[in-house]
């Protein structure tokens, strides 16, 4: 079913619709124009009375995106359209750089947000693989924003130090909708600059750019390392990482709940008499995120504990689990 139209001003009806004495019904601007306050068509008396059948009508009603004209193809329910504007691609945009520090006023479409980076922030667009942050510490509040182009896709790579929670972070976001950011796996891998073969490596799927960054540190759906393991990684102020964003392979099965993490699955071959099966999948702690250690030197966790944000530390060789976010050192 199309949308009604108003008919007053011919244009669609959106809630909430009130009826005249009569039962006519006007759509939500005619109404609010009317002056006096009465039915254009009959001359009666608008009222309160909502046409709730309407409404609902029109709530089911299949429409398509407003910004077809723009090229958005998509058609929905009408009342998935408020979700959908949020991550059209073809929606007015504003700068994320001025969406968090305030300090650009730039909006436009998406195709002209990678120009506004290479002309207006440079230094936030990242062509390469590896990142170093300069004049940071583990005892000052600091933020950072990178765009990444990857396959005619764009990817927002944001890193914050959090003095009172005590917490490092790191979080992947896809410019674009949901479905397609869990598509794509992310890898952030941050090196020691005091000692090379010191590493931490974290995994998990993109969000997209609806979800608020602040959201998903609060909630640490994203790499989070404890600010007194990343005091290991710091020299002279300066913090290096890499990372890498792939499609979803085979190794990743969307799992249930409904975040769809992605958690990895293992082949399970079944002879005539046995069956041998992979290694068991990995716990998450509370957090969402684990730490191991690999050989540990002398600044490695020796035990499981427990840090803030729900993150559990395990030297690798004190029990079987491992986790995800792991940090090596090879002896000489």
């Amino acid at each position: 079913m199309e949308l009604p139209e108003c008919p007053v001003c011919m244009e669609y009806m959106s809630a909430p619709i009130f009826q005249c004495q009569s039962g006519h019904s006007l759509c939500n601007t005619c109404t609010r124009n009317l002056c006096p306050p009465l039915c254009p068509i009959c001359r009666q008396a608008m009222t309160q009375i909502r046409n709730w059948q309407l409404e609902d009508m029109i709530s089911k009603a299949t429409v398509p995106c407003p910004n077809k004209p723009a090229g958005c193809v998509y058609t929905m329910v009408n009342m998935d359209v408020d979700d959908h504007l949020k991550e059209c691609i073809f929606r007015e945009m504003t700068c994320p750089l001025g969406a968090v520090f305030g300090k650009c006023f730039w909006s436009g479409k998406l195709n002209g947000m990678l120009d506004h980076f290479k002309e207006r922030h440079p230094d936030n667009l990242s062509a390469d693989a590896n990142i170093t942050i300069n004049n940071t510490s583990i005892t000052t509040d600091d933020r950072h924003m990178y765009l990444v182009a990857q396959n005619k896709f764009l990817f927002i790579i944001s890193f914050k130090i959090d003095t009172m929670l005590k917490m490092a972070y790191w979080a992947v976001q896809h410019i674009g909708g949901k479905k397609a950011a869990q598509q794509h796996i992310y890898e952030i891998s941050v090196t020691s600059n005091q000692d090379s073969r010191r590493k931490a490596v974290f995994t998990d799927h993109c969000f997209n750019d609806a979800m608020d960054a602040n959201e998903i540190f609060r909630q640490a759906k994203c790499a989070v390392m404890p600010l007194a393991m990343m005091a290991h990684f710091l020299k002279d102020k300066r913090l290096t990482f890499s990372f890498s964003i792939k499609r979803n392979n085979p190794g990743f099965k969307k799992g249930p709940g409904p975040d769809g993490e992605n958690k990895p699955f293992h082949n399970k071959q079944k002879g005539p008499r046995s069956q041998s099966k992979g290694p068991h999948p990995q716990p998450k702690g509370p957090g969402g995120n684990n730490f191991q250690g690999q050989n540990s030197g002398p600044h490695m966790h020796k035990g499981p504990g427990k840090g803030p944000g729900g993150n559990n530390f395990q030297n690798q060789n004190s029990g079987p689990h491992k986790g995800t976010f792991k940090q090596n050192r090879h002896n000489n």
